[in-house]
């Protein structure tokens, strides 16, 4: 895995915190609107719509805030893998050298030996021969030693960066459920005043329907009143 899935994360990390945001602008628009609409009322319905807008606009600002830790994290942990890349890269780059002056410190050591044996004829090719084996031997060595060291530098990487995704898709769970519950609250609470400007609306269209047959009776009670005396 490379850093392209970690930026993956964080990239949708902040779509759904803009979209976080673009809601919560328009939930604040709704209740602005709603607040003006109804103009003059009761100093407790009053009261309950500017505690709304203040609680959405500290949400929109908690939202900010938590855009503006995500690039910063982002940032941070982008240079956190390049720095671990880079450590990664040099022990390897080390241990090259150290194979390669190994070899190179054999192959002096053969060519001083087959100077001072001066062995000519089958049996001085025999003796360079089993030195260069000897050297061949040394550099397979080497190569398979070097190739388990970028193996396991690229476990390493890997579980660090699925470390940094799965932490980053727990992270995101968490907002999003905290989002969702704060969204179903503020849906109870908008069905709750709803409900009761409804029912209130009944209660006043009843009285007030109670009170206009009460004066259509008092009515006919005072024309019944003044036949008589007519």
């Amino acid at each position: 895995m490379d850093t392209s899935v970690a930026d993956g994360g964080r990239a949708e990390e902040e779509c759904e915190t803009a979209d976080r945001k673009r809601d919560l602008h328009q939930l604040l628009r709704q209740e602005m609107e709603m607040h003006i609409a109804e103009g003059r009322t009761s100093v407790q319905r009053n009261q309950e719509r500017m505690s709304r807008i203040r609680e959405l606009k500290e949400q929109l600002q908690k939202e900010e805030i938590r855009l503006q830790e995500t690039h910063r994290d982002s940032d941070q942990s982008h240079a956190t893998s390049m720095v671990v890349h880079e450590k990664l890269l040099e022990r390897r780059m080390r241990l090259r050298e150290t194979h390669e002056r190994l070899i190179e410190d054999e192959l002096m050591k053969m060519e001083r030996e087959l100077q001072e044996e001066q062995v000519g004829g089958v049996e001085g090719e025999m003796s360079y021969l089993r030195r260069e084996r000897h050297i061949l031997v040394l550099q397979i060595e080497a190569l398979r030693r070097e190739n388990q060291q970028a193996y396991a530098d690229l476990e390493e990487q890997n579980r660090q960066h699925q470390q940094e995704v799965n932490e980053l898709r727990e992270e995101s769970l968490q907002v999003f459920r905290a989002f969702r519950e704060a969204l179903e609250e503020q849906r109870r609470m908008s069905e709750g005043r709803y409900r009761a400007l409804l029912i209130d609306a009944i209660q006043d269209a009843v009285h007030l329907s109670s009170q206009n047959l009460q004066l259509q009776e008092e009515i006919q009670q005072l024309r019944k009143a003044r036949i008589p005396t007519e």
